[in-house]
């Protein structure tokens, strides 16, 4: 029915049903799937979260709203809701919640990595009409590419935080965040694997039991590859020193052991996260897409590029 950009990159869509008819309810967390045509031609469907409404109202009950961001080296999913016109037909599915909100009494917070905003939103959304407190932590490459950024701000009122996770910028420290939590308590997250990760860490670490740490992932875990091989990692200027297994990368594992790198998309994409290398014995294993041929030489996306074994040092 209507389009608008919310960011260069991130698109959001209102989708009326054809005959007027109500659509059918949904919860926050909900997502329903989309038919969309690749860039080769074939047809599948894509999983898109349902908003429920701004922060003045909710959508009526014919309409859905999504928000579609556009990736330029995918298959072409996202490329084809970012290209169609108002008037478009497109075939969805009923919704589905496997990422539903608890409403008991509890104190929340809610973590929102890039398009991850929208389940959270609709969180947020929910939460503010029945007068339930939480806090709200958005993290994005910068101010920029937040979407419903004033949005978020006015639902979460003095309770929000922006934090740009610039190449400069110190990554946000979701530790206090977490202890800050009396019983009852839950945290929500939603954004990249890597973000997953230390959100779930560290409400675990303040803790938190697994079921009060709810969490999707609009990204794919790094993918495991049968020649990987573990190998050890010292950190030269803080002194920490930990093993990272044949299923885990650098970035979970440093995590894990309680260092807390800058990092964002996690999937060897944003430039975010690369560290310098002092020394490693054997061969580096580029896995990423970001870093130039010459700075290869000695640097490292952590998140998803490995050494072979051995031992590797990092300027950190």
């Amino acid at each position: 029915a209507s389009a608008r950009a919310l960011t260069p990159a991130i698109r959001e869509l209102v989708l009326k049903s054809k005959d007027g008819a109500a659509l059918p309810s949904y919860a926050p967390g909900a997502h329903i799937d989309i038919a969309v045509t690749l860039a080769d031609g074939s047809s599948t469907q894509h999983s898109y979260s349902l908003l429920g409404g701004t922060v003045t109202g909710d959508d009526p009950a014919d309409t859905y709203r999504i928000a579609v961001e556009r990736h330029d080296d995918g298959a072409g999913g996202s490329r084809f809701l970012c290209n169609i016109d108002e008037g478009a037909t497109l075939s969805i599915s009923s919704p589905r919640n496997d990422f539903p909100l608890e409403t008991h009494p509890a104190n929340r917070l809610l973590v929102a990595g890039g398009i991850g905003i929208v389940p959270i939103f609709a969180m947020a959304r929910r939460l503010k009409r029945e007068g339930r407190a939480f806090t709200l932590a958005y993290v994005a490459r910068d101010l920029d590419q937040m979407a419903y950024r004033d949005e978020a701000a006015a639902l979460a009122g003095g309770h929000v935080i922006l934090h740009e996770e610039s190449s400069a910028a110190k990554p946000l420290d979701v530790k206090p965040l977490a202890r800050k939590l009396a019983y009852p308590s839950e945290v929500y997250v939603c954004g990249s694997y890597a973000l997953n990760k230390a959100v779930t860490a560290a409400a675990g670490a303040a803790g938190l039991s697994k079921l009060q740490i709810h969490e999707q992932c609009f990204a794919p875990p790094p993918v495991f590859r049968p020649e990987n091989n573990p190998f050890h990692v010292t950190l030269k200027r803080s002194g920490l020193e930990f093993d990272v297994p044949a299923e885990a990368s650098i970035l979970e594992t440093m995590m894990v052991s309680g260092h807390t790198p800058k990092f964002y998309c996690g999937r060897g994409e944003c430039g975010i996260c690369p560290m310098t290398v002092v020394s490693a014995d054997t061969p580096i294993e580029h896995r990423d897409h970001t870093l130039k041929p010459d700075e290869r030489k000695d640097r490292i996306c952590i998140c998803v590029s490995r050494i072979k074994g051995g031992k590797l040092v990092l300027d950190a």
